[in-house]
């Protein structure tokens, strides 16, 4: 019986990112005539449009409209293997923590991998075949892809970044001012050079195009108390690093000149910033998320580790 990958990407969407999950829909349609016909895609997405989050009553544009454009958006999502266009309402699920958390728990023993998707990320019309190609090579037990990065904030980076960009020094800042755009010809234009490339310790941050065998989620998974936002990414790093120094067959492979950035250069430009009330701008309500990980995070890793 032949056996078939399974890649579920997940993704959180706030109404004011709604635009932007239109532009991933259509751009993984535009990947998906580069896949293979055994390459199986199911699109865990849910739309947030719960009361906490967003003060409906101030806002300009009814609820109803993102409603219907998400619906939308799942009628025109037809050729993947499998749709889940999620709408939340209430208080469970206030942030990326709460989708992945759930999708991990929900279904983690029907697909054989996720994907970790931010809305601001772009990334090549290649790319998502290539991870598939990546997934057949890889025969360790637990393991993580990831596409190359710019060169970010400081050398702790450099290990998932592109040494093209990586040349250019933190001065340059072109985490912030590349032109998000020109993914595709960047990485066309290094095609000849793509490789797949194991790297020595996992090192990753959350949405980034990175994708996980589901069996490294379902045995690390992302503590309830950690709650909505913060530290997801880092608790799964550590975690399969843990893994890693305790003998499990853990690894993380690199798809060296694929590279993925976040939309920084036109992240202001957002028609729906006057035209919604979103509770989530202020800096303070996400860093109450974060303070609470940050809280927690020493007691969960503690209790992760007495696990192995």
């Amino acid at each position: 019986m032949t056996q078939f990958n399974k890649l579920q990407i997940v993704l959180h969407c706030l109404p004011r990112e709604i635009d932007e999950v239109e532009r991933i829909c259509n751009h993984l349609q535009r990947s998906s005539h580069f896949l293979n016909k055994d390459d199986k895609v199911i699109l865990d997405f849910t739309l947030n449009i719960s009361d906490t989050l967003t003060d409906w009553s101030k806002s300009k544009l009814p609820k109803e409209f993102f409603i219907e454009k998400w619906k939308m958006m799942e009628q025109r999502s037809d050729w993947t293997y499998k749709n889940i266009f999620e709408i939340n309402t209430d208080d469970t699920c206030l942030g990326c923590n709460d989708k992945r958390r759930n999708s991990i728990r929900k279904y983690s023993n029907d697909v054989t991998h996720f994907m970790y998707l931010d809305t601001d990320v772009h990334f090549s019309v290649y790319n998502l075949s290539y991870v598939f190609r990546a997934i057949e090579q890889i025969r360790n037990e637990y393991h993580i892809i990831s596409s190359l990065l710019l060169r970010l904030w400081d050398d702790g980076w450099n290990v998932i970044s592109n040494d093209r960009f990586i040349s250019m020094g933190v001065d340059s800042k072109v985490w912030l001012r590349f032109d998000p755009f020109g993914i595709d010809s960047e990485v066309l234009s290094h095609s000849e050079n793509l490789s797949l490339k194991e790297i020595p310790y996992i090192k990753f941050g959350g949405g980034w195009f990175n994708v996980f065998s589901s069996n490294l989620l379902k045995f690390i998974d992302i503590p309830d108390s950690l709650s909505s936002y913060g530290l997801d990414d880092t608790f799964i790093s550590d975690g399969a690093n843990l893994m890693k120094q305790n003998g499990y067959d853990v690894s993380q492979h690199i798809l060296n000149n694929m590279v993925v950035c976040e939309n920084r250069k036109y992240r202001d430009f957002n028609p729906y910033n006057d035209m919604i009330e979103d509770l989530t701008i202020d800096e303070s309500f996400k860093q109450k998320y974060r303070d609470n990980a940050q809280k927690h995070y020493p007691i969960e890793i503690e209790k992760f580790k007495n696990r192995l």
